[in-house]
C-alpha cells in the first residue's frame, strides 16, 4: 500500500488505535477501535460488512485469487470466488492458470511438523507457498481496513506506530503455527513490535465480559464473570473445536486452569457430509464436473446451504427444501443418460428425497444427520475433559465462534450437560474478532496460561557416572562433563504467570577459550524428558 498523509513513521508515544485481523477457516474479518472510543465504550468498535450476491455478512470467505505469476494478490472473498468462477465459465481453461486458494487455514492445523518453506496446493493442485498465501490475505485485510480508518480520519492523521495490530489464532495450535502467523504478517508490512498474537477463546472471553444481558442469547450477565467463576470457552469455528477453561481472578483478569484442546470438528464438518450426500445422490464424476464446469452454480449451491444450516433445529421436522442447479442435473443426464428424479428414488434416499423442478426436497432427519460427526466429536471431547478435577468445577460453558451459532450444537451442548449454565452471546461469530480489539487495547487481561510442553534447553553438568550414560561424556579442557543435559525451565500443565519471569538458571562457559554461547530451546510433551526425546523449537 502507498503510504498516504494519515499514516507516517514517526514514533509515537502510545497506541491510539487497535486494528485486529482474524483469518478463519471458512470466514475472515477485520475489526478496529480507537483509543478514546475505547475508554468510553469498549464495545464500540468498527467491524467491515461484506457483499456477495444477495448476502450481507460481517465477515467475508476466506478465499483468495493470485494471479498467474504465483505472488500477485488479485482479489479476496465474495469477489474472488466470482471473479473465478466468471473465469472458469469462459470454458478455454484459462482460469487453471491461476491460483484459487480456499478454506487454506487447517494446513496449519493439519502440519504436526510445520516448515517455514512449506507450500499448499490451490484449487488444481498447483503449489504456492504457504507463507506467500496467508502474507498476501493479512496485507489486503491491513489495506482494506486502513483506507476505511482513512475515511473515519476527518481531520488529523495517525501514525504507523500508533497503531496496534492483532492477529487471531487458535489456542490448541502449536508454537511454529503462531510464529508462522507472525512471520506472514509481518511479510504483510505489520511490523514485529506493533505485532500482539491473540488466542481466539481467550478474546472471545475478554470481549463477552463486556455485554450486558441483553447482548446474550441465552444465560449472560456480569455474574457468570464475577471473582470465582470457573467456565468453560467453547470456540467452535468453521475448521475446529478450541477449547479452554477459565477462572476469573479477584483482579477481574483470567487465569487458564486447563491447556486448550479440541479438533477439527468445526462447522466444515457438515459441510464435507452435505457434499459427500449430494455425491451419493449423483455419483462421483457427475459431481467433480459439476464443481469444475459450472464453479457459479457450485458456489450458489453452498451459500445456500451455509444460510440453511443456521436455521436446523432438533424440533423442526420440516422438509428442506434446496435449489439444485439445472447444470448439475444437465451433467447427470449427459453422464447416466436418465434423469436425476428418477435416478433418487433408485438410491438409499428413496423415501426421504425428492426432486421436484428445480427444489431438492430432503428429509428433516437427513439433514439433521450431516451434523452428527462433528457434533459427537464435539460433545464426547468435553465430556471427557469433565472428568478432570479442575475441569470439573466448570459451572458454565460459554459457547462462541461461527458454528456456535447452529442450533444442533447448542441443543447437543445443553442436553448433553443438563448441570452446567450455556451462555451463548448475540453474533457469536464476531466476539472474537472484536475480542481481538479489546485485547489490544488491555492485553494484560489475561494473567496465567497453563504450558502445553515442557522447556528447557540444551547444556552440560559434571559428569555423574552412576547417572550418565558414558556416551555422553566429553572433556574439554580436561574437566567430565556431561553433554546433551536437559536443562527444565517450565514443565508440561504448569500455570505460569505471564508478563512475569518464572525461573532464572545461571551457566558458565564450557572452556576457557569460550567467548559466546548460544543456547537451543526444546520442547517435550514429556514431563522429565531427555535430549534425544525432545524437538528444538
Amino acid at each position: 500500500m502507498e503510504e498516504d498523509n494519515y499514516i507516517n513513521n514517526t514514533k509515537p508515544s502510545k497506541t491510539m488505535l487497535v486494528a485486529a485481523i482474524d483469518i478463519g477457516t471458512t470466514y475472515s474479518g477485520w475489526a478496529f477501535s480507537f483509543k478514546h472510543e475505547y475508554d468510553t465504550d469498549p464495545t464500540k468498535i468498527v467491524a467491515r460488512q461484506w457483499y456477495g450476491g444477495q448476502m450481507l455478512s460481517m465477515k467475508a470467505p476466506t478465499t483468495v485469487l493470485i494471479k498467474p505469476d504465483a505472488k500477485t494478490f488479485d482479489s479476496f472473498g465474495y469477489e474472488a470466488e466470482t471473479k473465478y468462477s466468471e473465469l472458469a465459465s469462459v470454458g478455454n481453461n484459462e482460469h487453471k492458470c491461476w491460483y484459487y486458494f480456499s478454506r487454506f487455514k487447517m494446513m496449519l492445523h493439519e502440519k504436526m511438523v510445520l516448515d517455514r518453506n512449506i507450500y499448499i496446493e490451490d484449487e488444481t493442485q498447483k503449489s504456492v507457498s504457504a507463507k506467500t498465501v496467508f502474507s498476501l490475505v493479512i496485507r489486503y485485510l491491513k489495506e482494506d481496513m486502513l483506507k476505511n480508518i482513512k475515511d473515519r480520519l476527518s481531520s488529523g492523521s495517525i501514525r504507523e506506530d500508533e497503531i496496534t495490530w492483532v492477529l487471531t489464532v487458535p489456542a490448541i495450535w502449536t508454537d511454529a503455527a503462531k510464529q508462522f502467523m507472525r512471520e506472514a504478517a509481518v511479510e504483510a508490512g505489520i511490523k514485529n513490535e506493533n505485532l500482539k498474537i491473540a488466542l481466539e477463546p481467550e478474546t472471545a472471553s475478554i470481549f463477552c465480559r463486556l455485554l450486558p444481558v441483553e447482548k446474550m442469547i441465552e444465560g449472560g450477565g456480569m455474574a457468570f464473570f464475577k471473582p470465582g467463576s470457573v467456565y468453560m470457552v467453547l470456540d467452535a469455528g468453521g475448521g475446529t473445536i478450541d477449547i479452554t477453561v477459565h477462572e476469573v481472578l479477584s483482579d477481574g483478569k483470567l487465569k487458564e486452569l486447563h491447556k486448550a484442546s479440541g479438533g477439527a470438528w468445526g462447522g466444515t464438518q457438515v459441510d464435507e457430509a452435505y457434499r459427500q450426500f449430494l455425491i451419493s445422490l449423483v455419483g462421483n464424476p457427475v459431481f467433480r464436473r459439476f464443481q469444475v464446469e459450472n464453479k457459479e452454480d457450485y458456489l450458489d449451491m453452498f451459500r445456500e446451504f451455509e444460510i440453511k444450516k443456521r436455521d436446523i433445529a432438533p424440533d423442526n421436522d420440516n422438509t428442506v427444501k434446496i435449489r439444485l442447479p439445472s447444470s448439475l442435473k444437465d451433467i447427470f443426464v449427459d453422464e447416466f443418460g436418465e434423469d436425476l428424479r428418477t435416478a433418487i428414488m433408485q438410491t438409499k434416499y428413496a423415501n426421504e428425497v425428492s426432486l421436484t423442478g428445480d427444489k431438492l426436497r430432503i428429509n428433516a432427519q437427513v439433514i439433521k444427520s450431516l451434523f452428527s460427526n462433528a457434533i459427537q466429536s464435539t460433545v464426547s471431547h468435553v465430556k471427557e475433559l469433565m472428568k478432570n478435577k479442575i475441569v470439573s468445577r466448570v459451572s458454565s460453558i460459554l459457547m462462541v465462534g461461527g458454528f456456535s451459532e447452529s442450533k444442533m450444537l447448542q441443543h447437543a451442548i445443553r442436553s448433553s450437560f443438563p448441570n452446567v449454565k450455556v451462555i451463548i452471546p448475540h453474533e457469536a461469530g464476531l466476539v472474537v474478532l472484536k475480542g481481538a480489539v479489546v485485547f489490544g487495547h488491555n492485553p494484560s487481561s489475561v494473567s496465567h496460561r497453563i504450558c502445553k510442553f515442557t522447556y528447557g534447553v540444551k547444556t552440560t553438568h559434571m559428569f555423574d557416572s552412576e547417572k550418565h550414560d558414558i556416551k555422553k561424556r566429553i572433556e574439554p579442557d580436561c574437566v567430565p562433563l556431561c553433554d546433551d543435559i536437559f536443562d527444565k525451565y517450565v514443565e508440561i500443565g504448569q500455570s505460569v504467570a505471564l508478563h512475569v519471569a518464572t525461573t532464572e538458571h545461571s551457566y558458565t562457559p564450557t572452556t576457557e577459550s569460550q567467548s559466546s554461547v548460544g543456547f537451543r530451546i526444546y520442547a517435550s510433551i514429556c514431563l522429565n524428558p531427555e535430549i534425544p526425546n525432545v524437538r528444538h523449537r
